[in-house]
């Protein structure tokens, strides 16, 4: 069977920006252990395969040792692919295993996925989380209730630069920041910038995560008094994120660049 692959910078414009994922396109479901091996030879933290569900799709992602529940930029990945196959289309939806995914053709470009808005609670921040992230206070730190990922606010003046998270401890620490912690910041230029860290899973820092922006939405529209939002994850490889919520939902849109095309048998 010949197969088509990307790998696509995803919440992305230029090279050496944003979040790298792999999509693949097959006619039929490829075998668990294929689609984990070419995870694998792509090398990216995540590649979403592909299949023809009609005019639709169905989505699995994988990482290179295993299949991922959900991943945000390698669906943002796999529409820019085919929005740019197929110009006059204007939505897609990714069906999976825990329910669809929509996409659509949003403003200036950007591509919006639709997901559920992720409630919060607030928490208290313990001192060693802030010493081993190079933070000396947080103005706020709260909880997502479904992704279960903290979110610490740092103030204005804050230089995100100056973050130096001590990854060899943090792995070392479990409890209730193991599922991912973000540091975030009002901005300027945007309406927040953020960095988010996941030693526990593998990914120090990731460059753009899309399930944090979950969190982050609706924490900064209750700050700020807006549902329409756009933040800039401020990484080695920075990214830009729009977000629109209504409701219990959030559209988050971003741009993606192909970096790579080519085709593969198995």
């Amino acid at each position: 069977m010949r197969l088509s692959a990307f790998i696509v910078n995803a919440f992305a414009e230029d090279l050496a920006c944003g979040n790298p994922a792999g999509v693949v396109f097959s006619e039929e479901a490829l075998p668990e252990r294929t689609m984990r091996d070419l995870a694998a030879d792509l090398g990216k933290s995540e590649t979403a395969f592909l299949t023809p569900r009609g005019r639709d799709y169905g989505i699995r992602w994988f990482s290179p040792l295993q299949e991922m529940p959900l991943c945000g930029h390698a669906t943002l990945a796999a529409a820019w692919v085919i929005f740019g196959r197929e110009r006059d289309r204007t939505g897609i939806e990714f069906s999976h295993a825990g329910g669809a995914i929509s996409a659509r053709r949003a403003e200036d470009g950007f591509i919006g996925l639709t997901f559920p808005l992720d409630g919060y609670e607030r928490i208290e921040p313990d001192p060693e989380w802030l010493g081993l992230l190079g933070l000396d206070r947080a103005e706020d730190c709260v909880r997502g209730r479904g992704t279960g990922k903290v979110i610490l606010a740092a103030r204005a003046d804050f230089d995100l630069a100056d973050l130096r998270p001590d990854f060899r401890r943090m792995r070392t620490r479990l409890g209730v920041w193991e599922r991912g912690v973000a540091v975030t910041r009002p901005s300027a230029a945007f309406d927040f910038e953020t960095r988010y860290f996941n030693p526990w899973a593998g990914v120090d820092e990731d460059p753009v995560t899309g399930s944090v922006h979950t969190v982050l939405a609706g924490y900064w529209r209750d700050r700020l008094g807006r549902t329409v939002l756009t933040g800039r994850q401020a990484s080695q490889r920075p990214g830009t994120i729009r977000m629109r919520i209504d409701g219990e939902m959030v559209e988050l849109a971003g741009k993606a660049r192909i970096v790579f095309e080519g085709t593969a048998d198995v």
